[in-house]
């Protein structure tokens, strides 16, 4: 991130200094009406191009649980829904020859960097006016994030949601477990901007009647705001051993997005016109050049709840499932563990292009 900042601020700085450069033979030229302030308002569409190369990182396997026999492993899983929890739980279940299976989201997970979607652009510019061929402007454009959760992923989680009740019902049905229930849920919501704050000089050349062309050049930055787009996954598993012993266990997974800041180039062309000494308007498109900013966190919050009689449970397989209710007995649930924050399952690291087609409204003064 420190490496973006200071990208950032080079971007800022280089943009600055080109303004600084020519500026001094502008200021000589102009008068004092003609050095003024101009302030914009504007919207527009943004249109979003670009790669979304990257990976995905799925947590390590858990580190091995105490069980009654090396013969049957076991170890620890931060859920069932995902990654090494569900090869676990997928493994014991066709060794007792269960054909339900849960059918984790991994593979679904890349695709969200790809998801971003066109929107609306809105934002304001502030300029100085340093002669009439010349500005200097610093802007700030609040568009949609990069990011969105698609169909097809919120399809993969549906599918994750609907495999995990009948997987655990087929494992439960294997051994001596009566009130077996099983439930399963997902949500999802939230949404996230991006603002891009820039500097540019802006070169103004044709006629000073009726519509004039610019050209705009500059640099600097692209953050999120808000929570960002999510989507949580739920499951419950409750059973008595031997009709005696209370399990109760929750396995709960969110994916999210969320923003890096990141450096962007900025080039750009538009129409201006004077509708008097004190307004005006102006046609601008410009294009924002930058690394992706999308990266997608896994939180994990598994809880194991306590019970009496204390007593656990192992499928005796290998890899094997194991269920406590309370550590005094020696054996803890292979669900659990310390809760995963902000886990980075992936980073794009392709360049993105930003398409900012405004029409605005500008006051001098």
């Amino acid at each position: 991130m420190d490496d973006y900042r200071r990208a950032s601020a080079i971007l800022v700085v280089a943009a600055v200094a080109a303004c600084l450069a020519v500026a001094p033979s502008a200021w000589a030229q102009s008068s004092a009406n003609q050095s003024r302030w101009e302030v914009e308002g504007y919207g527009g569409a943004a249109l979003l191009f670009g790669s979304s190369d990257g990976s995905v990182t799925l947590p390590a396997p858990g580190p091995p649980i105490a069980t009654s026999s090396p013969i049957f492993p076991s170890r620890r899983v931060p859920s069932w829904f995902f990654g090494d929890g569900a090869l676990l739980l997928n493994q014991v279940n066709q060794q007792f020859g269960v054909t339900s299976l849960i059918q984790p989201f991994d593979d679904a997970l890349a695709g969200l960097a790809d998801s971003g979607a066109n929107g609306f652009v809105a934002g304001a510019r502030l300029r100085r006016v340093l002669s009439t061929s010349l500005s200097l402007e610093f802007s700030f454009d609040l568009f949609p994030a990069s990011a969105e959760l698609s169909s097809d992923f919120l399809a993969a989680v549906d599918a994750t949601r609907d495999s995990f009740v009948p997987a655990f019902q087929g494992l439960l049905a294997t051994g001596p477990f009566t009130g077996v229930g099983v439930t399963a849920t997902s949500t999802s919501g939230g949404s996230s901007l991006e603002i891009a704050t820039t500097g540019a000089l802006v070169y103004h050349f044709g006629s000073s009647e009726g519509f004039r062309p610019y050209l705009t050049f500059g640099g600097g930055i692209i953050t999120g705001t808000g929570g960002g787009a999510s989507v949580t996954l739920e499951g419950n598993y409750r059973f008595d051993i031997l009709g005696e012993v209370p399990i109760d266990e929750t396995d709960r997974v969110t994916v999210r997005y969320e923003s890096r800041t990141v450096p962007a180039g900025l080039v750009g062309a538009g129409l201006r016109r004077d509708m008097s000494d004190r307004w005006g308007i102006r046609i601008d498109g410009r294009v924002l050049i930058g690394p992706n900013t999308t990266r997608i966190l896994l939180d994990t919050d598994p809880l194991v709840a306590t019970g009496s009689p204390a007593d656990y449970v192992e499928s005796f397989t290998a890899p094997s499932i194991q269920f406590s209710n309370n550590p005094s007995t020696g054996r803890e649930s292979s669900l659990g563990g310390p809760s995963l924050q902000d886990f980075e399952v992936f980073v794009a690291d392709g360049l993105q292009a930003r398409v900012l087609i405004t029409a605005g409204v500008f006051f001098r003064f």
